[in-house]
């Protein structure tokens, strides 16, 4: 399409992407969360890296691309594995690791597979399978919960997790047929709509990490999508 640019629609895609997590970043939300909200922007960071990547086809787009994913990923399974160790009055269970061991477990592996990525094997594997291993990670612990103390609040929380499953796993499969069938599927641009499924599919997951956390923390929040489910969505009660 354009001299200038290596895959030009997945990269314009992915500039397109950038700015939607912005968006819901500045809605408002509760400030007792922690860094809840903060996943936007990095969320943001991680469209910006796949611009870099998608855009010159550069180890180091790559990894602008790739490092970003896997902080989000640790960052996301941090944060359900502490919300889901919180118990009344703000306190924790006895084998709580806290946030300040989760944080730093998360930088000392996000800082070893890079290592391992860029110094020693370079292989693509080192980078999906440790984002494949975290991200199944989480659903144990969310069908706990949804089993445990958020029980009585499943039918938001299902519906929260069917738009994420739907985007996201949906998205992730044209990825998979994208990358099988590059030579046949020249034309359907399927990488390009993984980016924008892939980047609304994480507004519902949020919203259930922010979900959880809230109700951890005794604040009674309650589940009423806006905008078609992209605006503000997760509120706390006032009475």
């Amino acid at each position: 399409v354009t001299p200038w640019v290596a895959e030009f629609w997945n990269t314009l895609t992915s500039f397109l992407c950038i700015f939607p997590p912005l968006f819901f970043f500045c809605q408002a939300v509760p400030r007792v969360v922690g860094v809840i909200p903060w996943m936007y922007p990095l969320l943001s960071f991680v469209m910006f890296g796949s611009v870099c990547f998608h855009g010159t086809l550069s180890f180091l787009g790559q990894l602008l691309d790739e490092i970003p994913i896997m902080i989000f990923v640790s960052m996301s399974f941090s944060v359900l594995l502490d919300s889901f160790t919180l118990e009344s009055k703000g306190s924790r269970t006895s084998w709580a690791p806290g946030p300040r061991v989760l944080a730093a477990i998360s930088i000392t592996q996000v800082t070893l597979l890079t290592y391992l990525y860029v110094a020693r094997a370079k292989i693509y594997a080192v980078f999906i399978a440790s984002v494949v291993v975290q991200a199944l990670g989480h659903w144990p612990i969310v069908f706990a919960e949804l089993n445990g103390r958020l029980k009585s609040e499943r039918a938001p929380l299902f519906r929260m997790l069917a738009k994420h499953v739907a985007l996201g796993y949906g998205g992730y499969g044209l990825w998979c047929l994208e990358h099988a069938f590059c030579d046949d599927l020249r034309f359907v641009q399927l990488h390009a709509w993984w980016h924008i499924l892939a980047t609304l599919s994480l507004k519902p997951f949020i919203d259930l990490l922010l979900f959880q956390r809230l109700h951890a923390l005794g604040l009674r929040p309650s589940y009423r999508p806006t905008l078609c489910g992209f605006g503000p969505s997760v509120f706390v009660s006032e009475d």
